[in-house]
C-alpha cells in the first residue's frame, strides 16, 4: 500500500510540477502525506526521551553485543 502511494506521489509531483497540472500536484501532495502518515504509524516509539536544559549535552555510545 505504501509503495503504491509513493509511486502515485512521484507521478503526481512529476506531472504537477513539470506539466503544470494543479490536479496532479494536489494528488501528489495528498498521496505523499498519506504514505508518510502510514509509515510513521508503523514506527515504534522512542525507547528513551529526556529534556535537556541549556548547556547540557549527551553522549551516545554504541556497544557491540557479546558473541
Amino acid at each position: 500500500m505504501i509503495a503504491l502511494l509513493r509511486k502515485l506521489a512521484r507521478v503526481g509531483f512529476r506531472k504537477g510540477l513539470g506539466g503544470g497540472g494543479r490536479a496532479w500536484l494536489a494528488l501528489g501532495l495528498v498521496s505523499w502525506f498519506a504514505a508518510r502518515s502510514k509509515e510513521k504509524g508503523n514506527e515504534p516509539p522512542p525507547l528513551y526521551r529526556e529534556v535537556l536544559s541549556p548547556g547540557e549535552g549527551i553522549t551516545v555510545r554504541i556497544l557491540k553485543p557479546p558473541r
